[in-house]
């Protein structure tokens, strides 16, 4: 039986090189997890000295960063070993490079880079997912109970990443407008995060239709003045057979929703378009 052994009361780095292990390193899925002591071993063996066990973040081997005074995390090591084990079996891009960004962010965190970051005094700070981690630790759940926590964060995030960097292509695709407002963009696509990149990147409003269910989205800036109102009672008009539902903000128009169930359009996206770029 494989096993992966890391510290008790993990911490973002333990949890990211373990969840790392076995999510990517082939064979290793169904590993057995084990916490031991800072500077010791499984069993009191020689660190590295079984092929069926991999200590991470601890025991000074080669997954552990803590003999060194480097810029570096368990969890990097952990990839790089990765990398190099799958070598003819390499990760796709899409997954590399939102890894990347896993340990590049996990390798701040470790090395108290993150008391520099500008939103470290706010409230939100605490909503991160090393925060919450640490939040676990002290009302005492179980070394397993916040690492399987962390597990399911991170696949979480990972998720996140690869639809942002998706989305972020997809901007090159999209089609740009002019409308009373401002810049906007549309896209044919079932990527909910293009709609939240196209914000990002300035857009003043984003447009989104779902290939396969029809159903469109329109989103625009909380900081703009941005009125949807006559949008909405023109495609009512348009498109009697459909729902459309404005928030009360006048921001948002959907022909689609995550928490209820709507007939979506029958208009095409250029067709939408055109609507709003008569405001």
């Amino acid at each position: 039986m494989k096993k992966i052994i890391t510290h008790i009361n993990p911490d973002l780095d333990a949890v990211a090189s373990v969840w790392l292990i076995k999510k990517f390193l082939p064979g290793w899925e169904k590993a057995e997890v084990s916490f031991c002591q800072a500077e010791t071993t499984f069993e009191g063996k020689p660190v590295d000295s079984d092929s069926d066990v991999l200590h991470v973040d601890v025991g000074l081997g080669k997954l552990d960063h803590h003999q060194t005074n480097g810029f570096t995390c368990a969890s990097e090591l952990s990839l790089d070993f990765i990398l190099e084990k799958r070598k003819g079996h390499e990760l796709s891009p899409l997954d590399l490079e939102a890894l990347k960004i896993i340990v590049e962010t996990v390798n701040e965190i470790d090395n108290a880079r993150d008391s520099s970051w500008p939103e470290v005094r706010k409230g939100r700070y605490d909503f991160y997912l090393h925060s919450v981690l640490s939040g676990l630790r002290r009302m005492g759940k179980t070394d397993m109970e916040v690492t399987q926590y962390g597990f399911l964060g991170l696949s979480a995030v990972l998720k996140n990443l690869k639809g942002e960097i998706r989305a972020r292509e997809e901007l090159k695709k999209g089609i740009e407008f002019q409308t009373p407002w401002g810049k906007a963009i549309a896209l044919e696509t079932g990527n909910e995060l293009f709609l939240w990149e196209s914000e990002k990147a300035g857009y003043i409003l984003a447009v989104k239709k779902d290939p396969k269910e029809g159903s469109v989205r329109i989103y625009s800036r909380y900081d703009s003045d941005v009125n949807l109102k006559k949008a909405y009672q023109k495609l009512k008009e348009m498109d009697k057979k459909s729902d459309w539902f404005l928030h009360v903000s006048s921001k948002l128009l959907l022909n689609g929703s995550r928490v209820r169930e709507m007939k979506p359009t029958r208009l095409s996206l250029e067709e939408v378009i055109e609507v709003l770029k008569n405001g």
